[in-house]
């Protein structure tokens, strides 16, 4: 069994581009451990927690991925697959009587690929930067965003978390994707 460590959690686009990697490779038992951060995917390889990691490393709008820079600062890993996935970003409220959106919480690559929507749309709401997109939907639904909230995350995770899709497709460019990487530490060997 192959430990996958991947930045985000559950119905995250790091967990969808991991599940198309380590396909791609042929893995078929694998365990996806959740650990939100690039930080946190960088300290499981190094304690060894999990043997390989994935995680974001530039969108094709808002740029590189500077969390994932900064982790993998100094680091002595290979490169075993890369993935390319499109981005959709949706916009969920806790149910379908919020009329009025005081604040939009996302992971800070969300709310840069969504900012002229959200300026247009929602001129008066306030951003929130939280860790991870998916993330974002678990706080809404477990009351830690106010219920005036709404949250840009894939549409898996707004579902899962039992949210109402309000708006689908916020993403200011129909083109937006992400590229991933899965690595290892150099000196892990692998089969």
């Amino acid at each position: 069994m192959r430990r996958v460590g991947y930045q985000g959690m559950v119905g995250s686009n790091s967990l969808a581009s991991a599940k198309n990697m380590t396909a791609g490779l042929g893995w078929n038992e694998v365990e996806y451990v959740p650990l939100i951060t690039s930080r946190g995917v960088v300290d499981a390889l190094k304690d060894g927690s999990v043997e390989y990691g994935v995680m974001a490393v530039n969108n094709h709008i808002a740029g590189r991925v500077k969390e994932s820079e900064e982790a993998l600062a100094g680091l002595n890993y290979r490169v075993l697959a890369e993935d390319t996935i499109p981005i959709r970003h949706h916009l969920f409220t806790l149910n379908d009587s919020v009329k009025d959106i005081e604040i939009v919480a996302s992971h800070i690559q969300a709310l840069k690929q969504c900012a002229d929507h959200l300026r247009r749309l929602y001129p008066g709401a306030k951003t929130q930067e939280v860790e991870d997109t998916a993330i974002a939907a678990r706080y809404l639904a477990e009351g830690v965003l106010p219920p005036t909230a709404g949250v840009l995350c894939r549409q898996d995770a707004g579902e899962a978390f039992g949210l109402y899709l309000l708006r689908e497709d916020l993403q200011d460019d129909p083109r937006n994707a992400t590229d991933f990487i899965l690595i290892t530490l150099e000196d892990h060997s692998h089969e």
